[in-house]
């Protein structure tokens, strides 16, 4: 099992990639709207110079909606040699609107050789496995991103690893606190309750701990990319998940990788 860092769709992009180059397995990169429509053939080039060597995964923001602005970001991920890209479902559109939508990303992916990952989210109708599973179901050879807490909110993650298994091919880890989410993990036994369960299921593919938040008075502080370093930092040295610097990843099911 490999561990990733999420960018935080900002413009110290490269910083953040050169931070999980040191720290992390991979990177999973999500870039903003905004940041979209200003990237230049000299970002790109400094993104791909970073990334040659890097495996690098694609998360599409959900502000973008517009077909010309997810091609294009589709195309600067396919220029930095990502292969899986995650999707949230779109949220304004009904569950039929979204297989259609998705089966024309879907054609656009397979003719650059990438892969389509649709994601649960924490909102009516596309935070079940039901739901997630009829556009799954009707968009051929996608796949899933399991996010392990927007499940969790409604006591469904074991059956989105009973529907999916096989299917789930990557997945998005943070703690939450009732409707908070995305937050660094406040119980280091709560994190490793959590790797146990996905051990359990033999799951043995990439994690993305997308974490952007603390918990301070009940409220969720969100962090600048200082604050993040810092406590990524403390969050892999406690629970000793460092990266495989080799190119194997981390697996968890090897007597080498013990939890505290």
């Amino acid at each position: 099992m490999k561990f990733w860092y999420m960018s935080w769709f900002r413009w110290e992009l490269i910083d953040e990639i050169n931070f999980a180059k040191k720290h992390f397995n991979f990177v999973e990169i999500t870039i903003q709207l905004e940041l979209l429509h200003s990237i230049d053939s000299s970002f790109i080039n400094a993104l791909k110079d970073i990334t040659q060597w890097f495996e690098t995964l694609g998360h599409i923001h959900r502000d973008i909606v517009e077909t010309n602005d997810i091609k294009k970001n589709i195309k600067i991920l396919k220029e930095i040699w990502v292969k899986k890209v995650t999707f949230h479902p779109f949220e304004d559109l009904s569950i039929e609107e979204n297989i259609k939508i998705f089966n024309k990303i879907n054609n656009f992916l397979q003719k650059n050789k990438m892969i389509l990952l649709i994601e649960n989210v924490s909102n009516h109708p596309f935070n079940t496995p039901q739901n997630i599973n009829r556009i799954v179901e009707n968009v051929p050879n996608s796949k899933i991103t399991l996010d392990v807490w927007h499940a969790n909110k409604i006591y469904e993650l074991d059956n989105f690893f009973n529907i999916f298994k096989e299917k789930i091919w990557h997945i998005h880890l943070h703690d939450n606190l009732n409707q908070l989410d995305h937050m660094f993990y406040e119980s280091w036994e709560k994190l490793n309750q959590m790797i146990d369960k996905l051990k359990f299921i033999w799951y043995n593919n990439t994690i993305t701990l997308e974490t952007f938040a603390v918990l301070k008075d009940w409220k969720s502080i969100s962090q600048d990319f200082e604050g993040l370093k810092k406590l990524h930092k403390q969050q892999l040295k406690k629970n000793k998940l460092q990266p495989d610097h080799k190119g194997r990843g981390i697996d968890l099911h090897s007597p080498q990788r013990q939890l505290s």
